[in-house]
């Protein structure tokens, strides 16, 4: 059981999960429980969690022999027949396309877009340079946006900081699998980004981004001084500078110098940890 629950990458699905409920709960100063039953939060965060297990389960089963390359084994749901794992695929798109019908037309087309392209991503996109990392940080986007068009009286400026930071660091993570599995994907036929610049121009993007959006992450911590009150504001500013400015740093020095497998693995733990601060930062508002 434990290997067959492994294969939905629960500790991924719940992040996506939580930010949804704290942007519907926190970023909307008159939200209360019972409207996000009403309003349908969990239908989109079943919906959404739905669209995941898809892209998790065509993606781990078109990917075998690049997994057996990069990390010398292979997913657990190959240990299934594959009549199960087409009904599992059948059961996630149903799930999806039946929360749509649940919130309304724009996310029925949220949905069936979402599944197509994780589908294309798996079969195709990924293995085009930049392209497949696009559309990953965009996915994450729309699932943040998604939010706001289901509860409008979010306030939008803070949902578009937390859309940024959440699709920056998942973006980065991206490029960075991207450096970490480069033996496998080429070997498979693949066209990543640090097969075709190399690991050196990966790493100096990768570095010049970060430090693009650290001072954009201040200016926009600054601005939300309007939120807070007193000691808030000053904790506020002191667990982001911590938990969120102080990691992304580093990972922009280790990222720099980086070359090994292990160290690119270290260094998307670092972003994954930093797209966790980052959503319990809503807890501030």
């Amino acid at each position: 059981m434990e290997r067959y629950i492994s294969t939905y990458r629960p500790l991924n699905m719940v992040f996506i999960a939580v930010a949804q409920w704290l942007c519907a709960y926190f970023l909307d100063a008159k939200a209360i429980l019972p409207d996000l039953v009403t309003g349908g939060l969990y239908w989109l965060m079943t919906g959404t969690a739905a669209c995941t297990a898809f892209g998790y389960w065509v993606n781990d089963l078109l990917d075998k022999e690049r997994d057996i390359l990069n990390n010398g084994t292979v997913s657990d749901i190959h240990s299934l027949p594959l009549a199960v794992i087409y009904v599992h695929l059948f059961v996630f798109v149903c799930i999806a396309i039946g929360c749509g019908f649940m919130l309304g037309t724009w996310f029925i087309g949220l949905f069936v877009v979402t599944l197509l392209a994780l589908f294309l991503y798996s079969r195709w996109l990924k293995n085009i340079a930049v392209i497949g990392n696009v559309i990953v940080a965009l996915l994450c986007y729309c699932s943040t946006y998604s939010v706001y068009v289901l509860f409008p009286s979010i306030d939008s400026m803070l949902l578009i900081y937390f859309a940024l930071l959440a699709t920056a660091t998942t973006l980065f993570r991206e490029m960075v699998k991207d450096a970490e599995d480069i033996e496998g994907d080429g070997q498979t036929g693949a066209k990543t980004l640090p097969i075709i610049v190399g690991l050196k121009a990966v790493n100096i993007g990768v570095y010049a981004l970060i430090l693009v959006l650290m001072p954009t992450i201040i200016v926009l911590v600054a601005s939300h001084r309007a939120y807070f009150e007193g000691t808030l504001l000053y904790l506020y500013y002191i667990y982001t500078f911590l938990f969120i400015l102080v990691p992304f740093f580093k990972v922009a020095m280790d990222v720099r110098y980086a070359a090994t497998k292990e160290e690119y693995t270290d260094i998307s733990a670092l972003l994954k940890y930093i797209f966790f601060t980052g959503i319990l930062s809503i807890l501030f508002f």
